[in-house]
């Protein structure tokens, strides 16, 4: 490997490594294939001087190219999982206010935000709505919150190769779509132990 080629494999560093990894090794090719044909057409300095002034040129544009790219891609994923993290946080809203209300009242006799509820639940006809309404509301709710944040942060896929099914997991650590996704499994525990006990337990 000529002294050119081991110069242009450090200055491939200025691409994505992503990048890197899938055209590499064929830049690498098609630099070495042009430095051995311009050395054959053109002698002395003065080719490799054309040579190395297309190859930077070349290289600044699609290097800065490439990592304006990657960085648009990134913070599109990261925009699309925070969307994700308001998604589950408004749907855990109606249950996480009705746990921590019957937690109040309940276990620690402290009735500002059941009172109100109750109140509202009061007229016969709402409160037939509400039983019928809230299992879907609640569970429904917490089930697609759930859901949602798993899906921005652990992605599985799926692949035939081979005559092989092949699979891979990513695991990004997105730490509001961790906590809605947490707090959906707490509150959706709670929700399921709160109605077992309330229609299976003998009194």
């Amino acid at each position: 490997m000529s002294r050119s080629e081991r110069v242009y494999r450090v200055l491939l560093l200025a691409y994505p490594r992503d990048f890197r990894r899938e055209y590499g090794l064929q830049m690498e090719q098609a630099f070495g294939d042009l430095y051995r044909e311009e050395a054959r057409e053109r002698s002395g300095r003065s080719g490799l001087a054309h040579l190395w002034a297309l190859t930077v040129s070349d290289l600044a544009r699609t290097a800065v190219a490439q990592r304006i790219t990657l960085r648009a891609d990134h913070e599109e994923v990261a925009m699309y999982d925070r969307k994700l993290a308001v998604v589950g946080s408004v749907l855990l809203l109606a249950p996480l206010y009705f746990v921590s209300a019957s937690l109040l009242k309940y276990g620690l006799g402290i009735g500002f935000l059941f009172d109100p509820l109750e109140a509202f639940l009061s007229v016969a006809g709402r409160r037939n709505v509400f039983n019928v309404v809230s299992p879907i509301v609640f569970l429904g709710g917490l089930s697609l919150a759930l859901a949602l944040n798993i899906y921005a942060v652990a992605r599985l896929n799926v692949s035939w190769e081979d005559g092989t099914i092949v699979s891979t997991v990513r695991i990004k650590l997105g730490l509001w779509n961790i906590a809605v996704a947490a707090v959906s499994v707490l509150l959706l525990v709670t929700l399921v132990g709160y109605t077992f006990l309330e229609n299976f337990t003998y009194r």
